[in-house]
């Protein structure tokens, strides 16, 4: 498998109007702008984010030093977003703790990262002043805090008809950890802080622009947590002498599908073409005995069978099916894949210059391995 997904170790939202309140478990980041009590401007929201040094590591020694990694989170809720904006990502510059509080919990937790503290027991406030070159914080009175952040950052630009989920290609982040050249402290996703439409100060804090913007967190009981997307190359050659289809009209099979695997395996699966309607001539046994090999340009997606997600989607790279003297073949690991959920293997084949989705029902189901 060309992809492979790890989920958070940690992820809490931080607001500005709230400056003590963790929300560590809240199935829901929010980054969000709404009327403020206490301010002049907007109240905003920013999402703080961590993946473990160990899956990183882990998931490096599969993927090797080619890969692309992206931070992906899946949208919840959007309401009243600008036309036009842009959410930057930069890595954090402290530790933090994510804590164990919720927003709505009354009197509010405070055990963990807030807008104004990044610890567990709130002694420690965010540095924002005296920062090393290269690192930068906010600073908007009275909301002091908010984090802090190494200034190189990757940004993506929504737009009200467009995905309102986040994907942003995070692999130059992730060569500093695993290269030591920062620490892993996770990642900060934010409002631009570019001039407002007024021309001056922040659009984050502009009180021009209201609007929700939630995504699901690493607490979702949904099949929707974040995480980040590793993507290689694994695709092998090796034909031998292996003849490959040309006919449009094929049959497609999936082997060593035994419809149940555990979140701890690594599969191979063999795929299988052979003609609907061979052309007739003269042998000693049937001609429907006989497969054959996928064009080169054929890949693989997998597809939530439950809400029809593709959960790993076709990349010309990252899924292309490999191919050796025996079939076209794809390797799939399993823990990349949320347990206890139905999935569907998807095909698509460039065929004599036409493109071609085979879907005959490959089910399979991933358990949770029980230790």
């Amino acid at each position: 498998m060309g992809v492979y997904k790890i989920f958070p170790s940690q992820d809490t939202t931080i607001y500005s109007e709230y400056n003590t309140l963790n929300a560590g478990l809240d199935s829901i980041l929010d980054l969000s702008k709404n009327e403020s009590n206490l301010y002049a401007s907007s109240s905003v929201s920013r999402v703080l984010i961590k993946f473990d040094n160990t899956d990183i590591a882990d998931a490096v020694s599969k993927s090797g030093t080619n890969f692309t990694a992206s931070l992906k989170l899946y949208n919840a809720n959007v309401d009243g977003i600008p036309t036009n904006f842009n959410i930057e990502v930069h890595p954090i510059y402290q530790s933090w703790d994510m804590g164990t509080g919720r927003f709505s919990n009354i009197p509010i937790t405070t055990d963990g990262a807030s807008w104004e503290y990044r610890n567990s027991n709130q002694t420690s406030a965010w540095s924002i002043t005296g920062l090393p070159t290269g690192i930068t914080s906010s600073f908007y009175t009275p909301a002091n805090g908010g984090a802090n952040w190494y200034t190189a950052s990757v940004t993506q630009s929504f737009n009200f008809f467009s995905t309102k989920d986040i994907d942003v290609d995070v692999t130059r982040f992730v060569g500093w950890w695993t290269g030591s050249v920062i620490s892993n402290n996770g990642l900060i996703i934010m409002n631009s802080t570019s001039a407002s439409v007024t021309g001056t100060g922040s659009f984050e804090f502009d009180p021009n622009y209201q609007y929700t913007f939630n995504f699901f967190s690493r607490d979702t009981n949904t099949i929707y947590p974040p995480c980040l997307e590793f993507k290689w190359d694994d695709s092998t050659f090796s034909t031998g002498s292996s003849v490959f289809i040309t006919d449009e009209q094929i049959n497609i099979a999936v082997s060593n599908n035994k419809n149940i695997f555990y979140d701890n395996e690594y599969v191979k699966f063999r795929v299988y073409a052979r003609e609907k309607y061979p052309q007739r001539i003269y042998a000693t046994s049937t001609l429907y005995k006989y497969n054959k090999c996928l064009p080169v340009a054929s890949y693989y997606s997998i597809i939530d069978l439950n809400t029809n997600l593709k959960v790993v989607d076709f990349d010309n790279v990252a899924t292309r099916l490999s191919i050796d003297a025996t079939s076209s073949f794809f390797r799939l690991y399993m823990n990349g894949l949320e347990p206890d959920r139905y999935y569907k293997i998807q095909i698509k084949s460039i065929i004599d210059g036409g493109t071609y989705i085979f879907d005959d029902d490959y089910y399979f189901k991933v358990l949770q391995t029980v230790e």
